[in-house]
């Protein structure tokens, strides 16, 4: 998105947490096609695999508050954290991150941020198919568990965040524009096919960043049948 005042443009200025990603990747790419300037913060900038007049990094870390800072400084509409930290073991590197940039954000005073979180955190916990639910439990039950803190960190802030739960990601290129959005109990009449593409989320966080959906709720997504 675009704004023209006086002969001076002025695009949606965002800062993307986790851009090394694959999703993360996808919003970053997605954002600059829109014509938007970015900022993101990695632990190595030479894994950002793009380069554009308006992308800039900042090294750093979630567990460094000074990085934060130096990484949210300057005139910011947005956060978005596609941050995806998988984890085996009991671990707290998700939310208490975003404990920290939600701090920063306040003193930089930054009011939206837009998460990607995942199916299976906080109350969609059990929701999909039988092997989606088999995988929340055995495979993703730690990183679940952080998720779900990382919601009620944002929960107990005062930004007005969004959090999308996507189910099982995939490669497909396409960028559709008719996911089925959720809270609470999955629609039961909608078939839905309980995967959702990195190219389509991306579409969804940067949609939500732009016309300010989904504020203060998380909001579970699948592609339809």
């Amino acid at each position: 998105m675009c704004a023209v005042i006086g002969q001076l443009q002025v695009t949606t200025r965002i800062v993307v947490f986790g851009a090394t990603g694959k999703a993360g990747n996808a919003i970053v790419s997605q954002a600059l096609e829109r014509g938007w300037t970015v900022r993101t913060m990695v632990r190595d900038p030479a894994k950002l695999t793009i380069t554009h007049q308006r992308l800039d990094s900042v090294r750093g870390h979630i567990g460094d508050p000074t990085a934060i800072r130096a990484a949210l400084a300057g005139q910011w509409a947005a956060v978005v954290s596609a941050l995806g930290i998988y984890s085996k073991t009991p671990s707290t590197e998700l939310s208490e991150g975003t404990r920290r940039i939600a701090a920063e954000m306040r003193g930089a005073a930054i009011k939206r941020i837009v998460v990607v979180s995942s199916l299976g955190a906080g109350d969609s916990h059990g929701q999909g198919t039988f092997a989606v639910r088999m995988i929340q439990k055995y495979i993703l039950r730690e990183t679940l568990r952080d998720k779900t803190r990382q919601e009620e960190v944002l929960r107990g802030s005062n930004l007005d965040w969004t959090s999308l739960r996507p189910p099982q990601l995939t490669e497909d290129p396409r960028v559709r524009g008719d996911l089925v959005a959720w809270q609470g109990l999955a629609p039961a009449n909608r078939k839905l096919t309980w995967k959702v593409s990195r190219a389509t989320l991306a579409k969804y966080v940067l949609d939500a960043v732009e016309k300010n959906l989904w504020v203060r709720e998380a909001v579970n997504l699948s592609e339809p049948k």
